[in-house]
């Protein structure tokens, strides 16, 4: 296997120890090696990439928020003179953005605010820029857990196959569905879901479900189309652990398996990653086994193929495993060493 570069978001200042966004590289047999410092930024806690062009997003995770565009193209070989990622914009955003997502065709970035409890739909020009309008959707609602369901909390949106843009909210307990249609964000219909469960981060598996990784309840919430993905239905609930947590989860990542027989999620509470076996082509899932993340905090977590990548936010590292046949992460090598990592995808 051929070497492969991730890019890291960290939490930086009095949320964490990190600096910016960091490069790592995966060598043939597995091993993260690294990190390496090409962008000072503010709590870039996560990133998304341009479906096409050498353009990387990260949000500026603070209560007066922002996004920022970075040419990622290296003008050179990373490590070399002119092999840190160069800002080409900056906008303004809610408060505590923690989510970016870009539309298929490269058009817009659409970033949740938890804080505000708003969305946003930034337009990106044809350079992968920052240009125009952005249009803001107002959140609404509020949950029974005290203390993280007072308000309406952002947390995270995915495009449907229809083009749908579905978008969790944590403190309302909502799945909210939007278009784009001339240019602003359409709201299209609400999916409401069981009360306190704190919606947090979505995958449409390729059965055509809608899988959900649930905050506050500790579960995982399998959610069938009916009309278009306007409006969902929940078919069927189960716990996003194998085994039992002692105190709060607090659930963070979810991510599809290769293939989509798997499906993987991260636990703080207990710091393990789980592998969730797919059941009916992807209208139930069943939590296998329950696998400690090799740190403290496990937030993000990237899998492609035979390999998972796990960030633990409070250990200060990355922590490599390789997927078995049967679905299950074992660590590979030792963690590599990383100041508060928060998120990893594919550069």
């Amino acid at each position: 296997m051929s070497e492969r570069a991730f890019w890291v978001g960290t939490y930086t200042g009095a949320a964490g120890n990190g600096a910016g966004i960091y490069r790592v590289t995966r060598r043939g047999d597995g091993v993260l090696e690294g990190p390496e410092l090409v962008a000072e930024t503010v709590s870039p806690s996560y990133l998304a990439v341009h479906p096409r062009l050498d353009v990387l997003y990260a949000v500026r995770e603070e209560d007066e928020g922002g996004i920022v565009a970075f040419d990622a193209s290296g003008g050179g070989a990373f490590g070399a003179s002119g092999g840190r990622l160069r800002e080409i914009g900056a906008r303004a955003a809610g408060a505590l953005p923690c989510h970016l997502t870009v539309t298929p065709d490269g058009g817009r970035l659409i970033v949740a605010d938890y804080g505000s409890g708003t969305v946003r739909a930034v337009p990106l020009g044809p350079d992968g820029g920052f240009t125009g309008e952005i249009d803001v959707a107002e959140g609404h609602g509020s949950g029974p857990v005290a203390g993280r369901q007072e308000g309406p909390h952002a947390h995270a949106s995915v495009i449907a196959p229809d083009g749908t843009i579905l978008t969790t909210d944590l403190g309302a307990d909502l799945i909210r569905a939007f278009r784009i249609e001339d240019g602003a964000l359409a709201l299209t219909g609400e999916t409401p879901l069981p009360a306190g469960s704190g919606p947090r981060h979505l995958v449409v598996h390729p059965g055509g479900q809608v899988h959900v990784v649930a905050e506050l309840s500790a579960s995982m919430l399998v959610l069938r189309p009916v009309d278009g993905y306007v409006r969902l239905e929940v078919v069927a609930e189960s716990p996003a652990t194998a085994g039992p947590v002692a105190g709060e989860a607090l659930c963070a990542a979810i991510k599809l398996g290769d293939g989509g027989r798997f499906v993987y999620t991260s636990t703080r509470g207990n710091a393990v990653v789980t592998a969730h076996r797919v059941l009916e082509g992807g209208a139930a899932l069943q939590p296998v086994a329950d696998v400690p993340s090799g740190g403290g905090w496990p937030r993000d977590l990237h899998v492609d193929g035979a390999w998972m990548h796990v960030a633990n936010e409070h250990g200060d590292s990355i922590t490599t495993f390789r997927i078995g046949a049967d679905g299950v992460p074992e660590p590979v090598g030792a963690p590599l060493t990383v100041p508060s990592p928060v998120c990893v995808i594919p550069a």
